[in-house]
């Protein structure tokens, strides 16, 4: 399916614990402000709720996240922008790989800014790295990785976009292998891989299946897509509709 990011919702209700200084300034609004976080940090270790670190280790490491994280969503915004924007984009993803070039999620920046410069190799360079770096982070897979997490979302698409290249690479099974794997992590499927690899299986490629979603978007009709995926599932049993979570 196709390469979209998605930037976190500000809106989301933060909800943190009751008892950490850093939680209650975030509900309160006080961590705001540098100032206002240092002092959270502060207050945390000298409650004892922080342990692994001095309040500057601590405060540091969660600056570092929230730059490369803002970086990240920054240079995604520019790529509205087209080429021009792109290459902009390019130079905000530097300055976060520069502070942490084993961060997943700018990995897929990259791979979407050299997607829209059209620079494959340097495109598949970094979904290599992005795949390489979440196998090094997952010793064993999870049961589950739900999308609700959108900290599990950089993860989720460096190993789509590495079965992507399996199956532009005519390597169809171990293309199989890591569809069926996200299949398995997160049965409500929001990357579209059941469509994928229900084309797959039928020698349907991944830009045929982009083309039908967009003619099914334009029609509001996604039978031909569904149909598809019921007759593929029928037969290769990929995808287990049982384990859906109840939409509340």
């Amino acid at each position: 399916m196709k390469k979209n990011s998605k930037k976190k919702n500000n809106n989301d209700e933060w909800k943190g614990c009751d008892n950490c200084a850093i939680c209650k300034a975030m509900k309160n609004g006080d961590a705001n402000s540098l100032e206002g976080l240092k002092d959270a940090f502060r207050k945390a270790e000298e409650g004892g709720a922080h342990v692994g670190g001095s309040f500057l280790q601590n405060f540091q490491m969660a600056m570092k996240t929230a730059d490369k994280d803002d970086l990240y969503y920054d240079a995604m915004d520019l790529l509205d922008q087209g080429p021009k924007g792109a290459k902009e984009a390019e130079k905000l993803l530097q300055q976060a790989f520069s502070m942490d070039k084993n961060y997943v999620q700018t990995h897929i920046g990259f791979v979407y800014i050299y997607g829209m410069l059209n620079d494959k190799q340097k495109a598949r360079e970094h979904i290599e790295k992005a795949y390489e770096k979440t196998l090094k982070k997952f010793s064993k897979w999870p049961k589950r990785m739900e999308w609700g997490d959108v900290d599990n979302r950089a993860y989720m698409r460096a190993i789509q976009y590495r079965a992507d290249l399996f199956a532009d690479d005519t390597e169809k099974e171990k293309a199989i292998e890591l569809y069926r794997l996200l299949l398995k992590l997160n049965p409500n499927d929001n990357q579209g891989v059941r469509y994928v690899l229900a084309g797959l299986y039928v020698g349907i490629s991944g830009k045929e299946i982009n083309e039908m979603m967009d003619k099914g978007n334009q029609k509001q009709n996604w039978d031909n897509l569904e149909n598809l995926v019921k007759d593929q599932n029928t037969k290769y049993k990929f995808w287990h509709k049982s384990k859906l979570k109840k939409e509340t």
